[in-house]
């Protein structure tokens, strides 16, 4: 589980954690940039390429903004800051930090992209595209594709930019299937599941129905694919303890995953006694944004187990539930 970003008040340091599931420990791999003369360090620093000196991105508010790469082993950021503090601006470069090397590379800003707060991203593995859809205040759906050297110090490449599949866009999340080729969105306005061809990308957004032991759609949740089980897997902190898997209806082409019904089943189980969200809070000696998931949940194997890793606040614990 790699920790990075939200940098907030009158911290705007750039370094990278880790926490391994094996040791159940956590390290810091990644000192990064975290102190600096006037103009260097902190608000009113202006980096019109989004890094640091050191070529790490100034750390924004990650949001959904955050993808892990397993074949380049890359940890992925759909975007950055230009500047930090009162002033926060944000800009389409994404940055890719690599687990081998534990260095930087940072991708060429796009021109007219808008990836403002609120935006939410998904990886591909089949293309090798990181899809991102900005959040309200920004403008529209695109894929960055992390692949390449550009010779001019940037790497990757953006897709075209399309409209925005849906206007009210904060706070959402997708999560790409790839036994289906299909990307999947939980959106918490209209409390409904839809779906984007990532195939056809120009495409409009699909509704999807849905059936089972399904939640009210929260602003701030997670959205993951979990292989093994063949489902998704849906958290939201608003739920305390309650997680779901999502089973897709049967068939293969677009019409068949569009048109039939996406099957929602709690995964908890009935002896469960520890919510992690309330045991987070109490124990937090931190302000807490309560309701806010984004990317802190991810699922993974340990050993023979499917699990779902919670992380909550920089004093508590890290949460696991057996998913399988």
């Amino acid at each position: 589980m790699i920790i990075f970003g939200g940098g907030h008040d009158d911290y705007f340091g750039s370094d990278v954690h880790a926490f391994d599931l094996a040791t159940r420990q956590w390290s810091r791999i990644s000192d990064g940039y975290v102190s600096g003369g006037a103009n260097e360090y902190g608000a009113g620093s202006v980096y019109p390429n989004a890094a640091y000196p050191n070529s790490s991105p100034l750390p924004p508010h990650t949001y959904g903004y955050v993808q892990y790469d397993p074949v380049g082993n890359d940890y992925l950021l759909f975007k950055g800051q230009t500047e930090l503090g009162p002033n926060v601006t944000s800009t389409p470069i994404a940055h890719m930090f690599n687990l081998d090397s534990l260095t930087w590379r940072r991708g060429p800003k796009h021109p007219t992209a808008i990836l403002n707060s609120g935006g939410w991203t998904t990886w591909d593995a089949a293309r090798r595209i990181m899809w991102g859809h900005s959040g309200e205040n920004g403008n529209g759906f695109i894929g960055f594709a992390p692949d390449g050297d550009n010779r001019d110090g940037t790497f990757g490449s953006w897709t075209v930019l399309y409209p925005k599949k849906i206007q009210a866009a904060d706070h959402n999340a997708m999560a790409f299937d790839p036994a289906r080729d299909i990307i999947v969105v939980v959106a918490s306005a209209t409390n409904a599941l839809y779906a984007i061809n990532p195939a056809e990308p120009e495409r409009e957004i699909v509704r999807l129905a849905s059936i089972g032991d399904r939640p009210v759609i929260s602003e701030y949740a997670a959205l993951e694919y979990e292989p093994n089980l063949d489902r998704l897997i849906y958290y939201s902190a608003n739920g305390g303890p309650r997680i779901f898997s999502i089973a897709a209806p049967s068939g293969s082409t677009w019409p068949e995953l569009t048109g039939g019904a996406w099957s929602w089943r709690s995964l908890l189980c009935n002896d469960n006694r520890l919510d992690p969200v309330a045991h987070a809070a109490a124990m937090s000696a931190h302000g807490v944004n309560r309701d806010h998931t984004f990317g802190r949940v991810r699922v993974a194997t340990y050993g023979e187990t499917e699990v779902a890793i919670l992380v909550r606040h920089t004093d508590t614990p890290v949460y696991t539930i057996k998913l399988k």
